[in-house]
């Protein structure tokens, strides 16, 4: 037995040594799951699009909510649709849960009587109005229970009112916590009272001014040293809260070439014939365009000027003619008359003002003296119309909902055509006009298009260039462009927030590309919608700054600009007690001038410009006292106050007024402002670019 127990005592050692590797894996494994960045950093790429403070929204719930949106979405394959499903879904998701975190804490809720409330109660909700009075048929709440009541049923129909639940739920939920906070926003009358007396306090002030300009780049040589210190001193402004990239790309087109053209010419043309034989005209395009048809009634003025320019005769087919979508023909199917003539016209019209009398007088002299030939002059010189003044009077197409009433419409109609007509009253004031058509036809017409589109064949042979491009632009972008005749384009900055890139629709892979990868990485081919691509990093930024590389180009002349004012400084501090005096210290550059009537609340100087400094710094002052030198956006400055206009006291009811005002102010901009207020506070992460989105 003694001998068991010291082979237990000697193997001792081992046992506490495996017991305590075990609890090491135990306790490891667990930090190692519950932390996102350890995990992800070990194992991979996690399946987290975003986190919204502690929350995160993982792929597979926002992938739902994606694919109910494109489901709900009639054209969801158009990729300017794609790229607005993808924003909207984001706003919502991020709406929703800053609004639910907030309204959690604050203890609100949405019952399931207040639910149901808002769909069938005297007082329903908009939206539910508006989604049940579709068409010709209006809200009724009877109606809206037996939907509701064949939804317990029918669980297609159950799926989409839960849906439509849920999505209310939400809205509620925001209509309350924004009213909480607009409840929040409260200013005192005293405080109003004294704001508006100071925004409206009106300064008139001399001014000595140096401009930066003033002063040669030769006397202020920046260095390295200098843009690095600018930089760690303003870093702020170099901020950034996602991640960003900047690309040069070449862009190789998916445009159709000559021979699709001609395929697209020939197939319309194939279809003419039997277009001209069709009893049912609306029934033949809708088979047979590749665009929707428009089987209504249009205005003369409204149809395109090539059936406009062609028409003769009711059955007629007016074509091939080529359109911004491809070559269309247009069958006439039926004219008419319109019982209210449009006419294209122009005016010159002199405004009643405060004397419609004097107005009137002046229309009538101007008419008796105005010659055909003198009209676009004498409206560019006379008439009080601002839309038109300066396009000679053109007021294009006028129909009888013409922003100058019915009077002026019915005028028109005693108007000789390609002479001048006067004098017409309106609301407006007095007018002397030419009409120069009138036309009172109205047509029915079916137009078929077949969309120029890029082959098979086409769009083979343009990836097959982009290929060729790619191979050679692995060692220079540049060389690549230029041996293949193509422009290199440089897209403006871009976030996972606004991944749009100019001119290139469908852009998924380029972004997930983008943010995949490294300033100077040069890509492959990627496919665009529209464009196979060909792209280089040349800035990638990450939070939570931009390097100050990537800044330099920003920075210097700012920089530049601190080393002047420190420069004008020196040539100025003691060398002068009044402005003329330090003037003539300083010399050439140096100039002295009057702001009148700059407003404390205003945002720019008269004569100056935006320097808030200086606006601070003059209403700081005394009756003719001199300001210190004051370092501004443009230019450095000293001032002497002339004089402060302050306005008088508003009364208790004025200051009511202003109370109510500036009260509606701050509650518009709680509520306005509250998205990307969270957002900030709670550091949200968007990593919807990793996953397509």
């Amino acid at each position: 037995m003694a001998g068991v127990i010291q082979k237990i005592r000697d193997k001792a050692g081992w046992a506490v040594l495996l017991i305590g590797i075990s609890l090491l894996i135990f306790i490891l494994t667990d930090l190692l799951q519950s932390n996102a960045f350890i995990r992800e950093t070990l194992w991979g790429r996690s399946d987290v699009v975003a986190r919204i403070g502690e929350e995160e929204i993982r792929y597979a719930e926002y992938n739902e909510l994606y694919e109910r949106a494109r489901r709900n979405q009639g054209n969801p394959d158009d990729p300017l649709v794609e790229e607005q499903i993808r924003g909207a879904v984001w706003q919502q998701v991020l709406s929703d849960h800053l609004y639910q975190q907030e309204a959690a804490a604050a203890g609100l809720q949405v019952s399931d009587a207040e639910v149901y409330e808002m769909f069938v109660s005297d007082n329903p909700h908009p939206l539910v109005m508006q989604v049940f009075s579709q068409g010709e048929q209006t809200y009724s709440k009877d109606r809206v229970k037996q939907i509701l009541s064949q939804a317990e049923t029918n669980p297609q129909l159950a799926q989409q009112v839960r849906e439509f639940e849920d999505y209310l739920v939400q809205v509620r939920l925001r209509e309350k916590y924004d009213a909480l906070l607009k409840a929040a926003a409260y200013v005192p009358a005293p405080l109003a009272a004294y704001q508006n007396q100071l925004d409206n306090t009106s300064l008139n002030f001399a001014y000595l001014a140096v401009s930066y300009s003033a002063v040669a780049d030769s006397l202020v040589p920046v260095s390295e040293r200098d843009v690095k210190r600018y930089y760690d001193q303003h870093k702020n402004f170099y901020a950034i809260k996602e991640p960003e990239r900047t690309l040069r790309y070449i862009a190789i087109f998916k445009e159709p070439s000559g021979a699709d053209t001609a395929a697209a010419l020939e197939r319309i043309s194939a279809l003419k014939e039997a277009f001209a034989k069709a009893e049912d005209d609306s029934a033949f395009g809708a088979a047979n365009s590749d665009m929707a048809i428009d089987y209504s009634f249009r205005r003369w003025p409204d149809l395109p000027a090539e059936i406009r320019d062609s028409v003769r005769y009711s059955g007629q087919v007016i074509g091939p003619y080529l359109t911004d979508r491809g070559y269309a023909i247009a069958k006439v199917d039926t004219l008419a008359k319109d019982t209210q003539p449009v006419y294209r016209l122009r005016h010159i019209m002199i405004a009643k003002g405060l004397d419609s009398v004097a107005a009137r007088k002046k229309a009538d002299s101007l008419y008796r003296v105005l010659r055909p030939e003198k009209f676009a002059e004498a409206a560019n010189q006379f008439s009080d119309d601002w839309q038109t003044k300066f396009s000679s009077g053109e007021l294009g197409w006028y129909s009888a909902s013409g922003r100058f009433g019915q009077e002026f419409y019915k005028a028109l109609a005693k108007a000789p055509v390609g002479k001048l007509y006067g004098v017409i009253a309106s609301d407006q004031g007095y007018h002397i006009v030419e009409v120069q058509e009138r036309e009172d036809r109205q047509a029915r017409v079916v137009v078929i298009v077949k969309e120029i589109l890029p082959s098979n064949q086409t769009i083979a042979q343009l990836r097959h260039k982009a290929q060729q491009i790619a191979r050679e632009a692995k060692s220079s972008l540049d060389d690549a462009a230029q041996k293949f005749g193509v422009n290199v384009r440089i897209s403006p900055t871009i976030r996972p927030s606004a991944p749009s890139v100019p001119a290139l629709a469908g852009t998924r892979e380029l972004i997930q590309w983008a943010f995949d990868n490294k300033a100077g990485a040069i890509s492959g081919v990627l496919e665009t919608t529209n464009a196979f691509v060909i792209a280089q990093i040349i800035s990638a930024s990450n939070p939570p700054y931009k390097k100050w590389e990537e800044v330099r180009d920003q920075i210097e002349p700012k920089a530049r600009n601190g080393l002047k004012a420190e420069y004008i400084r020196r040539r100025l501090e003691g060398k002068g007690s009044s402005l003329e005096a330090l003037k003539e210290a300083y010399g050439a550059g140096a100039y002295v001038s009057r702001a009148e009537n700059a407003l404390y609340g205003g945002v720019a100087v008269p004569g100056i410009g935006m320097e808030p400094k200086v606006l601070g710094a003059a209403a700081a002052l005394q009756p003719n006292q001199l300001s210190p030198i004051i370092e501004g956006e443009n230019g450095v400055y000293v001032l002497q106050l002339l004089e402060k206009k302050v306005p008088e006291p508003a009364n208790d009811a004025m200051a009511r007024s202003y109370a109510a005002g500036q009260t509606t102010t701050q509650a518009n901009l709680l509520t306005g402002r509250f998205i990307e207020a969270q957002k900030e506070r709670l550091e949200v992460e968007d990593r919807r670019y990793l996953f397509g989105f």
